[in-house]
């Protein structure tokens, strides 16, 4: 993957942190910011897919969804109990 230039804003005490943490980690300062934003892009990812997954199960089933689970149920019952 190719990298490209940047120049950003950000607070001083902030780059003296990220620069600190860079010189412990023995990584430079650009991988540090890399890794920073892919953990931040994969959180909002995350927070994306949950928010879709809440809406999704938030909801009632329907009354033909509860019909269909009437039959399934039935259906895992007899097949337990060995009469399928």
């Amino acid at each position: 993957m190719s990298k490209v230039k940047t120049a950003i804003s950000i607070q001083e005490e902030l780059l003296d942190e990220m620069d600190s943490i860079a010189r412990k980690a023995c990584m430079p300062r650009s991988n540090l910011f890399e890794k920073a934003i892919k953990d931040f892009l994969e959180r909002q990812r995350n927070r994306y897919i949950l928010q879709q997954l809440n809406a999704v199960y938030s909801k009632s089933p329907t009354a033909e969804e509860k019909k269909l689970l009437k039959v399934i149920s039935a259906q895992n019952k007899k097949i337990a109990e060995g009469e399928w």
